[in-house]
């Protein structure tokens, strides 16, 4: 029995898809909180940092991956693509907006954890770091209902 070509697409589609979706799971909700549970703060941040860094640029590659895909399937659906582009769009706003100002504010201080609860960069810092957190949250969520879906043709 021979496996179609649409078969191995829709299955690439798909497997992308839940790829992307680990890979905002599993750093954020799963390797952060046991490493600032094992480390202290300041290592345990820059070594965050490193994944979600690593972590968000294969999450961009990969979405790549799947518009590729999708370019040569009949239709996808609208819902489908403004979703890809809503995870994206977050992704690129954590990895290209938000870390950056966040490692400026590390570089210039040192570690965030030895200033005062009160002052003002540890105050923005924590605020910096809430907006990321929901950013990242909202891409989880548009990743979980893309993978629930499957990649499959929607209604517009």
């Amino acid at each position: 029995m021979a496996i179609r070509a649409a078969c191995v697409r829709m299955g690439s589609i798909r497997l992308s898809l839940a790829m992307i979706l680990a890979l905002l799971l599993v750093p954020g909700y799963v390797v952060a909180p046991a490493l600032f549970a094992k480390l202290d703060a300041h290592t345990a941040g820059m070594v965050a940092g490193s994944i979600f860094h690593i972590s968000n640029l294969a999450i961009l590659m990969l979405a790549v991956t799947v518009a590729a895909f999708w370019l040569r399937t009949a239709s996808v659906g609208r819902l489908n693509w403004s979703f890809l582009l809503i995870v994206v769009a977050l992704v690129c706003a954590n990895e290209f907006a938000i870390s950056p100002v966040m490692q400026e504010m590390k570089d210039a201080v040192g570690n965030m954890s030895a200033l005062p609860k009160d002052h003002p960069q540890r105050v923005q810092f924590g605020m910096l770091h809430g907006i990321s957190a929901v950013v990242h949250l909202l891409a989880s969520g548009f990743a979980a209902l893309l993978v629930a879906w499957g990649g499959a043709r929607q209604d517009s």
